[in-house]
């Protein structure tokens, strides 16, 4: 009976010695500036700290070819037994505080950043877009939020379709692999907010990949984001008008022979207007290397139009002969001239490139878009 009695006074002892020595958070709070809490969580226990990640994505754009950017939370979660308090001091128990933006600066936070950015920023607006929390328990959680570009490669041959893989990689700035260990968030590493937005593409896959080098110095975190770009905006600005040209080309050749300014105006108007589109997909496709799916589309649209105006001045030229043969001879001549030599050259030409300029695009589409919509 002693026994258990004493035993007993032992874990009561215990228990309430463990809560009566964790500080309110009132009381912490004010000893925040006073304690070295901006110190690493190791040098007071002598163990690595652990930073778990989350990535919370809420936009993505492509701001060049070569370029993503790509606006997220970057949530990060650690232990630090400093921080420990009494859960009943705060109103809502078992939950946690929000710590005031002057106090947080006073404990310690990892130094992370990202380490293939070309620019970055970290929004405050209205106030800085970051936040602590701090569990009784001594767990931390901080939500930054940023907005950063990285280099992205993509694909030229299939531009402007095709899809690119672009990686994030989150290091450590300072401390090293013996002090800081990071790691992603098992559950659910990434989450994509609610109002989710991207622009001119989507993103198919968003996965974490190890840090190319094993033995690296600092901490470091990688992920990948793969991206589908949308090409119907070139559909609609460069495909669909360059068809029309084309058939502006054609409908050209149905124009009498003797009206040379009609066809001629008509023709020159078809290539002006893909030369302007061609100014436009090279300023489009600045930054690609090789030759793009879009350029040999132009390409084509161009030499398909200049064909309907090369076609109309050896038509011309020939029907031009033929007055001035007819100007020469006269009477029985003119009937022996005409008939083999001028009237059913100039007329055959002009209905054989009629048939033949139609079926030679649409050989050219099926061949185009069977081998462009294969490409990755």
């Amino acid at each position: 009976m002693s026994i258990s009695l004493n035993l007993g006074q032992v874990i009561f002892v215990s228990v309430f010695g463990i809560f009566a020595a964790l500080p309110s958070w009132e009381q912490l709070e004010t000893n925040l500036t006073k304690n070295n809490l901006d110190l690493p969580p190791w040098i007071h226990t002598g163990q690595i700290t652990e930073v778990k990640t989350q990535i919370l994505l809420a936009h993505v754009e492509s701001t060049t070819l070569t370029q993503l950017g790509t606006s997220f939370h970057l949530i990060q979660q650690w232990e630090d037994v400093r921080l420990q308090y009494d859960v009943n001091s705060i109103r809502f128990a078992g939950k946690y505080v929000l710590m005031d933006l002057d106090k947080y600066i006073t404990i310690w936070t990892p130094d992370s950043y990202i380490s293939n950015a070309l620019t970055a920023v970290q929004h405050s607006v209205t106030k800085p877009n970051v936040f602590i929390r701090v569990y009784p328990n001594g767990t931390l959680v901080k939500s930054t939020r940023l907005t950063i570009s990285t280099s992205c490669p993509l694909t030229s041959k299939g531009f402007p379709r095709g899809s690119q893989t672009c990686a994030v990689t989150i290091e450590s700035f300072s401390y090293s692999t013996l002090e800081m260990r990071m790691t992603w968030e098992q559950q659910n590493p990434f989450r994509f907010k609610d109002d989710f937005s991207t622009s001119g593409l989507s993103v198919s896959t968003l996965k974490e990949i190890n840090c190319p080098d094993g033995k690296k110095e600092f901490p470091c975190l990688k992920f990948e984001i793969s991206i589908v770009r949308d090409f119907s905006q070139f559909i609609l600005r460069i495909y669909i008008p360059s068809i029309f040209l084309v058939i502006l080309g054609w409908m050209s050749m149905w124009i009498d022979k003797g009206q040379v300014g009609a066809r001629t105006s008509l023709g020159v108007l078809c290539v002006l207007s893909i030369v302007t589109q061609l100014v436009g997909v090279v300023s489009a496709g600045n930054g690609l290397e090789g030759l793009l799916a879009i350029d040999v589309w132009i390409a084509v649209c161009m030499l398909f139009t200049i064909m309907s105006l090369v076609v109309f001045a050896i038509v011309h030229n020939m029907k031009r002969r033929k007055d001035k043969t007819k100007d020469k001879y006269k009477a029985d001549l003119e009937g022996e001239i005409t008939q083999p030599c001028c009237e059913i050259q100039n007329g055959k030409l002009q209905n054989i490139f009629r048939v033949i300029y139609p079926l030679l695009f649409i050989t050219f589409n099926i061949a185009y878009w069977s081998y462009f919509l294969s490409v990755d």
